[in-house]
């Protein structure tokens, strides 16, 4: 008789246990957010708009596509979330976007941060997120002061400057015919770091450098470094500065009868090709994806992302940049499996991934060219040529899509 009596209040334990599992199990599982909150601004007004303005639209479209498919799994909350952006206008200002981005963190809550477009507004935006421990990922910038200063909460998608024409010094050493460079160099941050670093790789491929001149940013007048130019004749003429500057510098260049066997404009996209007309034909520049390139798993979704915005990546060359972050911010994602600021900055800084453009991940301090750099990214841009009207992607050759156009027809060399 004893014996039953404890036998059934155990029974009613374990049906009680039974009937409490689930709910226990509910209870433990952290509430999930209603949606993946990732805070941006971008220069949709200001200098930089006309560059960047349109991706205010690309960031929405991509969230739409994710959402579309369920959103992002997140496995701290066992299923998927949609993906919300919130986008500020910076006004193409470093005050301005410092001061947006913290109003994304104290106001709006977001969990992830995308950069602003340029390293200078990257510069004082990426401030934030080291005061405030959030994961922010990096996308055009690539002055190598924003990670030398030891900050921990910000990677960037793209290498850094100094690197930028590194495959396209590859390339000519391959080919082996240019034998003379003359460089002219705008004087501010971003065409200086490239500068930085194309004078050196040119000398180490066995070209001679005849010039190197560097300008100020109000110059107008490029009749004095022209003539230097002309005087020493040289085969490629290298051209590191913003669009503004360089078709202002090209135009008087073909009209004082400077006639190289190739220009190199580092931005060459349509801010320099609309206005240099025909003149822009065969000239060779850096673009980070280019139609044809076949890179990593998502090239299909960048197409499609690029035709529901109605935009050229030849008129916008910035927007793979773009997506590298969008890879980037989807892939640490899933890997952390959690929004807990901590561990999604670990994912982050722990990816491997092909990306359109080829292989990302972090460099980790001492790894890269700059020892002092920690978190900068991979990925370099491609030498491309203007080859009426459209870009061609040169190098490296499991990229290519046509061939190098050199010398230029009728140049006086």
């Amino acid at each position: 008789m004893r014996a039953k009596w404890f036998v059934l209040p155990a029974l009613l334990l374990v049906a009680v246990a039974l009937a409490l599992g689930p709910a226990r199990e509910a209870s433990t599982q952290a509430k999930a957010p209603d949606a993946i909150l990732v805070g941006a601004t971008l220069a949709i007004t200001g200098p930089f708009s006309a560059e960047v303005g349109v991706f205010k639209k690309m960031m929405e479209n991509w969230a739409e596509m994710v959402n579309a498919k369920g959103g992002i799994l997140i496995k701290e909350y066992g299923k998927k979330l949609p993906l919300k952006f919130i986008i500020y206008d910076d006004t193409s200002k470093p005050p301005d976007s410092q001061r947006l981005y913290e109003k994304l963190v104290t106001e709006d809550k977001v969990h992830v941060l995308l950069g602003p477009y340029s390293s200078p507004l990257t510069m004082a935006a990426s401030t934030v997120p080291e005061k405030h421990k959030i994961p922010f990922i990096a996308l055009e910038a690539n002055a190598t002061p924003i990670f030398t200063r030891g900050f921990e909460w910000v990677v960037g998608v793209i290498d850094d400057g100094p690197k930028w024409s590194f495959h396209y010094f590859d390339m000519l050493a391959q080919e082996g015919k240019a034998k003379t460079i003359a460089f002219v160099i705008e004087d501010t941050p971003h065409p200086k770091e490239v500068g930085s670093g194309s004078i050196p790789k040119a000398k180490e491929i066995g070209l001679r450098v005849v010039v190197e001149e560097y300008f100020p940013v109000a110059t107008q007048d490029f009749t004095p470094i022209i003539a230097k130019i002309k005087a020493a004749d040289p085969d490629i003429v290298y051209v590191s500065a913003f669009p503004a500057r360089s078709i202002t510098f090209f135009k008087q260049a073909i009209e004082q009868g400077v006639n190289p066997r190739e220009f190199h404009v580092i931005h060459h996209g349509a801010a320099f090709r609309e206005p240099a007309g025909r003149a822009a034909n065969l000239v060779t520049g850096e673009n980070y994806w280019m139609p044809g390139v076949k890179g990593g798993p998502n090239v299909p979704e960048f197409e499609e992302l690029l035709q529901k915005t109605g935009i050229k990546v030849e008129d916008f060359p910035w927007a793979g940049i773009h997506f590298f972050g969008f890879e980037a911010l989807r892939a640490g994602l899933e890997k952390a499996g959690t929004l807990d600021r901590e561990k999604l900055m670990a994912a982050l800084k722990d990816l491997d991934i092909q990306t359109i453009s080829g292989r990302l991940r972090f460099h980790k301090k001492g790894e890269n060219r700059n020892p002092n750099t920690a978190w900068q990214g991979t990925l370099n841009p491609f030498p491309t040529q203007i080859q009426d009207g459209k870009y061609v992607t040169l190098w490296p050759p499991q990229f290519a899509t046509g061939k190098h156009i050199y010398p230029r027809p009728g140049s006086t060399k």
